[in-house]
């Protein structure tokens, strides 16, 4: 479909030579993927690693080891749901940075970026309500189980989910970072939460607290990352200002 649509534009001619790769170009592209690439990585060894923690630690709990596992699993999935949305909404707000930006209109570059975390807030918001109020209704889509599974998986989304409202703001801050050709700053911003943050506070926290270390990284993990993204992106904001 790609090769179609671009043989029929009107505006670029596709030759041959052109497929050939070039460092410029290919570190371009490599700059503007790596924000989105970590932040994917990063949510993999964060699942290795909480899934570890959660059988060790459950398994020395009332629990046990399954119903932990079970519940993050079935949280993890439908975190992913609201997740997803807010990556589509950075990945969306990309290309509109970039072409503003290049086109020196400042004034939109910045419009363009508070717009996209008031729309990243609001769906974040919506996604914490949700987890806050209605955590066993939406267990209960995935089966059934006892009600002492019922009640971990409660306070594990109340608990572990408890920021939501405030993770808009680190992909969409990172992928902006990367649009205005900031990349190492997107990079940095983009690891904050899952790795520099969340990583270590889940081998942490449980050494103390047990298997609600597990439950407490994560709030902990999103509010820092998203005061650091605050700080970072305010500044630049009130840099592009002075520009127009």
């Amino acid at each position: 479909m790609v090769i179609v649509y671009l043989t029929r534009f009107k505006t670029v001619h596709l030759t041959l030579g052109s497929l050939r790769p070039l460092p410029a170009h290919c570190k371009a592209i490599i700059s503007l993927g790596m924000a989105p690439f970590f932040n994917q990585m990063a949510m993999m060894v964060v699942q290795i690693a909480m899934n570890n923690t959660l059988r060790h630690y459950g398994a020395l709990s009332h629990y046990g080891s399954e119903i932990p596992l079970a519940c993050a699993g079935i949280i993890t999935k439908v975190n992913m749901i609201f997740f997803s949305l807010v990556i589509g909404l950075s990945q969306g707000l990309q290309p509109i940075v970039s072409f503003n930006y290049g086109a020196k209109r400042y004034s939109r570059v910045r419009e363009a970026y508070l717009k996209a975390v008031l729309i990243a807030t609001t769906i974040s918001t919506l996604s914490f309500l949700c987890f806050q109020f209605f955590p066993r209704q939406i267990i209960g889509i995935f089966g059934s189980g006892s009600e002492e599974y019922y009640h971990f998986a409660e306070e594990y989304f109340r608990i572990f989910l408890f920021f939501t409202f405030l993770n808009g703001l680190q992909p969409i801050t990172a992928n902006f970072f990367t649009s205005i050709g900031k990349a190492a700053k997107g990079i940095f911003i983009s690891l904050t939460r899952q790795i520099i943050f969340l990583l270590p506070l889940l081998i942490l926290l449980p050494l103390f607290m047990g298997i609600e270390g597990v439950m407490y990284s994560a709030p902990v993990a999103d509010l820092m990352a998203a005061l650091l993204a605050v700080t970072f992106v305010v500044r630049e904001l009130r840099r592009l200002k002075t520009l127009y």
